[in-house]
């Protein structure tokens, strides 16, 4: 009984993860980087440390959603990093948004205190061999955001 009880339990958050806003499995810092080291052999990562109350940051999501449209899940993984206080802002602010990419909730700071950044959005991209080839705040342009990518595919 106990087994089938933590099956269900399994299942339903699983299945409540994904619908409101991808896999939930990065929660620290190591996650993060775990889950870029394991992408980085095939495909371009672009991490991305936003909140919806920043302006700037709902400009570039636009873009964002251009270029995971733009570019194959083989190619490109984007990662998403919140910092809402509260879950359910962001789950409510990437539907009305309609980001097509995944998206991470980190309201404690446990995966952004990491990086040590002072404002956002703050961005990094790590080409196909694991190398960072950009990281600095403020919005990526969507025409140099392509370029990075592409550049990311070669590299």
């Amino acid at each position: 009984m106990y087994r089938l009880k933590s099956l269900f339990l399994a299942v339903v958050f699983c299945a409540l993860s994904f619908f409101q806003s991808y896999a939930g499995d990065i929660k620290s810092s190591n996650d993060l980087l775990n889950a870029i080291a394991g992408s980085t052999d095939k495909q371009v990562v672009l991490v991305n440390f936003y909140a919806s109350w920043c302006p700037p940051c709902r400009e570039e999501i636009k873009d964002l959603i251009k270029v995971r449209e733009q570019f194959s899940s083989n190619d490109l993984r984007i990662i998403a990093v919140n910092l809402d206080e509260e879950a359910s802002i962001m789950q409510a602010f990437n539907k009305s948004a309609g980001i097509n990419y995944e998206t991470y909730h980190d309201f404690q700071g446990n995966i952004s205190s990491f990086f040590n950044f002072q404002s956002i959005p703050f961005n990094i991209i790590y080409s196909k061999a694991g190398k960072a080839i950009y990281a600095k705040p403020g919005a990526i342009p969507l025409q140099r955001l392509i370029e990075l990518i592409e550049y990311g595919l070669t590299k």
